[in-house]
This record gives C-alpha cells, sequence and structure tokens, in this order.
C-alpha cells in the first residue's frame, strides 16, 4: 500500500473515533494554534524576501470583548457591578475565544553545496502573539484560587491556600485571610500586607469564571532549505526564541473592579536556542515528510525571578504528512493527509486530510487556489490568489460538530498577506 493510501486510511479512521476529555484552556489553544500553523505550513514561503502578516479569530470575539468591557464600566452598586457581571459571563458559558496575530519578514542567503548536499538559507525574524479564553460554570479549585494572582505567589502562602475549605470562605478577601494566617513579619507578611484590599476575592462556586491564556514567542534565525539527489529534501532550522505567557484566572467579582486582564507585574520572558528538523522523500509527483518543531536544545536567559513559570512550556510539535502533485498545463492537484502531534492532546486531534486546486501560470506568480481541508473538528476552506509580488489568503474553519469536551464550537477566520520578491 502506498504511503498516502495508508495515511489516509488512517486518517478517516481516527477522525471518527471520539473521547471526551475535561476542558483545559491551555490544550485548548495548543490544538487550535497547531490547526492554524497547519494552514501556515501549507503555504511555504520558499527561497525569497519577504513580508508576511497574518491574523485568525473566533467570529464573534469583538463582542465578548466588547460585552466584558461594558460589564466593567456598568454603574450600580458593588453587589449590582458583580450581579451584571456574572450576567455576562452566563452568556457566553460553555464556549471559548481566539485570537492569533502572527508578523514574518526575512531574505535569503547565497545558497552553497557541500556534500552532495544543496542548501538554501534564509535570514527570519517572525512573530507570534495569540490568547485562547474560555469561559464556564465550574466548581471553584484552591488551584484556581492561586491563578488569580497575576506574579508568582509565595509557596508558604500557595502550600496554605491549597489548604483552604473554599465553601466557607466566599465572599472573603484572600488579603485578609493571607494576613490573618502570617500575621508576624516574614516574606509572605510583606507580600499580603502588599496587596490591593478588595482585589482578590473568594467568589461562588456557581457562577461563570473565565480562564485566560496569552502566549508571545519572537524567533531570529537562520532557516535553511536543502535537498539531496533525486529524492531526499528537507528544513533544518536554527534560532533564538524569546517566550512569554500568561495565564489568569477571572472572575465576576474582578470584571466589576475593571480589573479582569492585567500584565504581571514581572513579565516570564524566557530566551533560549531552539531547533527545527524535516526531512522528506519525493518520488516522482509523491512525497512525504516527517518534522519535528520548536525542540528546545538550551537556554540563554531566564526569566526574572519572582514571575509566574511558563504556563505552555516547551513541548515540541511532531508532524507526518504525505502528499501528491498532479498537473496539466497550468492546472494542479494537490491531495494531502498527514498527523501532528503536540503534548495536550492526542494524535487523532491532529488528524488531516485535504485538497487543493488551482491554476498557475508565469512560474506560478500568478493564479488562484482553492484548499479544503478536514479535520476531527472543523472543515476548512482557503481561497488564495497570488498576483505577481504578492499573495492574498482567506480561511473560515466551519466547526463539524456543535461541541467538544462540553464547549461550544464557532467557526474561526484568518487572512493571510505576504509579498515577496
Amino acid at each position: 500500500m502506498k504511503p498516502t493510501r495508508a495515511l489516509v486510511l488512517g486518517t478517516l479512521i481516527a477522525l471518527n473515533i471520539s473521547a471526551v476529555h475535561a476542558y483545559d484552556v491551555v490544550n485548548r489553544y495548543k490544538i487550535i494554534d497547531d490547526k492554524l500553523k497547519t494552514s501556515q505550513m501549507l503555504e511555504p514561503i520558499g527561497h525569497d524576501f519577504f513580508f508576511d502578516v497574518s491574523a485568525a479569530f473566533n467570529k464573534n470575539i469583538k463582542e465578548v470583548i466588547s460585552d466584558v468591557s461594558d460589564a466593567s464600566k456598568f454603574q450600580g452598586t458593588s453587589q449590582q457591578k458583580i450581579n451584571n457581571a456574572n450576567v455576562v459571563l452566563a452568556k457566553y458559558d460553555r464556549t471559548e475565544q481566539t485570537v492569533k496575530v502572527n508578523v514574518g519578514l526575512g531574505f535569503p542567503l547565497p545558497s552553497f553545496s557541500a556534500w552532495d548536499v544543496k542548501f538554501k538559507p534564509n535570514f527570519r525574524a517572525l512573530l507570534d502573539v495569540g490568547a485562547n479564553i474560555g469561559i464556564r460554570s465550574q466548581a471553584l479549585t484552591n488551584q484556581n484560587l492561586i491563578d488569580l494572582f497575576r506574579d508568582q505567589v509565595p509557596s508558604e502562602l500557595q502550600a496554605y491556600i491549597l489548604t483552604l475549605n473554599l465553601s466557607s470562605l466566599q465572599g472573603q478577601d484572600v488579603r485578609a485571610i493571607c494576613l490573618a494566617q502570617f500575621s508576624t513579619p516574614s516574606a509572605t507578611n510583606s507580600y499580603c500586607t502588599a496587596l490591593e484590599a478588595g482585589k482578590y476575592i473568594i467568589p461562588s462556586a456557581t457562577n461563570p469564571t473565565m480562564t485566560v491564556l496569552a502566549k508571545a514567542d519572537a524567533k531570529v534565525g537562520f532557516f535553511n532549505e536543502y535537498t539531496s539527489g533525486e529524492h531526499w529534501f528537507g528544513n533544518w532550522n536554527l534560532y533564538a526564541m524569546g517566550r512569554a505567557d500568561l495565564y489568569q484566572f477571572i472572575t465576576g467579582t474582578q470584571i466589576a473592579q475593571g480589573d479582569s486582564i492585567e500584565t504581571p507585574k514581572k513579565m516570564n520572558t524566557e530566551t533560549t536556542i531552539q531547533t527545527d528538523y524535516r526531512l522528506g522523500y519525493r518520488n516522482t509527483n509523491y512525497s512525504i515528510f516527517a518534522s519535528v518543531e520548536e525542540l528546545k536544545l538550551s537556554k540563554m536567559k531566564d526569566a526574572k525571578v519572582g514571575s509566574k513559570p511558563l504556563t505552555y512550556g516547551y513541548d515540541p510539535l511532531v508532524r507526518v504528512q504525505a502528499d501528491a502533485t498532479y498537473r496539466l498545463n497550468a492546472l494542479s492537484l494537490q491531495p494531502f493527509v498527514g498527523v501532528h502531534k503536540r503534548s495536550g492532546y492526542g494524535f487523532s486531534e491532529g488528524m488531516y486530510a485535504g485538497t487543493a486546486v488551482g491554476a498557475h501560470v508565469w512560474g506560478d506568480r500568478l493564479g488562484l487556489q482553492l484548499r479544503a481541508m478536514v479535520d476531527k473538528e472543523y472543515i476548512s476552506l482557503s481561497p488564495r490568489v497570488k498576483l505577481w509580488l504578492m499573495q492574498l489568503e482567506y480561511t473560515l474553519k466551519k466547526p463539524l460538530k456543535s461541541e467538544v469536551d462540553n464547549v461550544r464550537l464557532t467557526a474561526i477566520q484568518s487572512i493571510d498577506f505576504r509579498i515577496f520578491f
């Protein structure tokens, strides 16, 4: 059986396997982000000078942000403000909102050959910023209470919070509880004293809450394509990456206080050396490759002392894909099938298959393309137009089911604009 057919069969089987997982805002961002990266990967940059900017977002994220903003400005008594904020959260119960922005630029370096391998090196700088917001009614945990804090909580205070019976403390100020426990002069006492009164209130367990993960990656380095003989090809990238993320648990009380999302006093930005590697084999019009992306080699710079540890971490992304290309004059057909995997979701969530139909002339510098792709959660349609030194692509990811992991899915739209020469 040819590799493409085998992978297609495995994909169709996996797409019909259903699994139940507890909702996790971090893991959901990983799978959504990697699905968007798959769409980007299917339109490679090549060996060009380029400037690229893209944005992806849920169709109703503007409405959610607007409603939360209005709730933070609501006029009334303290309790009326909290009640109004809880009504807004209840409106979006069991939903998630995702937004992602990418900016990239780069230029080619001189090609060269060594050991019968031809290299095409490129210098690139890439910025990737995204966030996922999950809103849901769920039982409040002691760890949620720790996650209310923007900065690193002293270990002594964390240990104490984990012992609390939250059901008997609803509506109480964490600052007062902290000072009552750590009344003598100490590092923890100083931390509690510095907290703003009324800023961290233990919420009711029955009201919806909002959990936010925001992440920013900046990559600068060398991105190298290579070919060996007639059949072998791939990429080997080596770059420095700065990564920072923000993980917050937000209640209706905080929204009512106008304190829903706040940048930490100490960002947890870390700088590391990363590598990507891809090895592929091509025979006539068929090809298959395996790759690993964002593999951490070493750390260059630690985060600031007192900042929260990175929530997203450094788990690499692995991928296998097979495809074929059929051409008839200016027309082309490119079916493909693949799977990607990262810690936080299973192989079945990373399965995808699709095809691209295009018409190109003048060395592919002018043309139109329509790509359709399906995975376990979405069907994606991506029309693209290429006009000499620029291309514009729009993607609509339409949910295949109403909900996943007890979360109501909504469509994701993205647009990419690229200039190259």
